[in-house]
């Protein structure tokens, strides 16, 4: 394992200072990484939700399609880490709210392509920008060559999930 003598030093910080946990805690890296992934989470779907009606698992769908149109329910499922049950409900409600349609596959009429309508990807080009102002402000504290970097070896650990993700422990 790598020390973590890093730019997050919070041993002066004040005493009670939760943040503490990220010296302490035995996963630093999965702690960290669910600790930004939930900042950064949370209050965009939940904005999204109270703005535009839409759950968790049907925002990332959207979100999904958006750059994958066409993409399977299953593939969403793979690329995205979240269970197949979430998923076949965002699926079955934004098709309720005309915002998807699903198309059967030509080789395979058991296997649906799902693909934003108007409506859907209208919805997306009106929340998106402001995820991504989120993620600029996310990132700020990162000059360009560290959020290069950084990007890059979360490109690496992504592609190494399926060697590990079914590991039993």
């Amino acid at each position: 394992m790598p020390s973590d003598d890093s730019a997050d030093d919070l041993s002066s910080a004040p005493a009670g200072d939760a943040r503490q946990i990220f010296q302490r805690v035995s996963i630093p890296v999965a702690y960290k990484v669910g600790y930004i992934s939930n900042s950064f989470r949370e209050p965009s779907f939940r904005t999204i939700e109270t703005d535009y009606g839409l759950s968790r698992p049907e925002t990332l769908v959207l979100i999904f399609l958006g750059e994958i149109d066409g993409a399977t329910a299953s593939e969403i499922c793979e690329n995205s880490g979240h269970l197949k049950n979430n998923i076949s409900r965002a699926v079955t409600g934004l098709e309720s709210k005309g915002l998807i349609r699903r198309l059967a596959s030509a080789d395979d009429q058991r296997r649906q392509h799902l693909h934003l309508t108007r409506r859907g990807r209208d919805l997306l080009r009106k929340f998106m920008p402001r995820l991504q102002q989120r993620e600029v402000a996310m990132m700020k504290s990162l000059t360009q060559a560290e959020y290069a970097i950084f990007n890059e070896l979360l490109g690496k650990v992504c592609a190494a999930v399926p060697q590990w993700r079914d590991e039993r422990f």
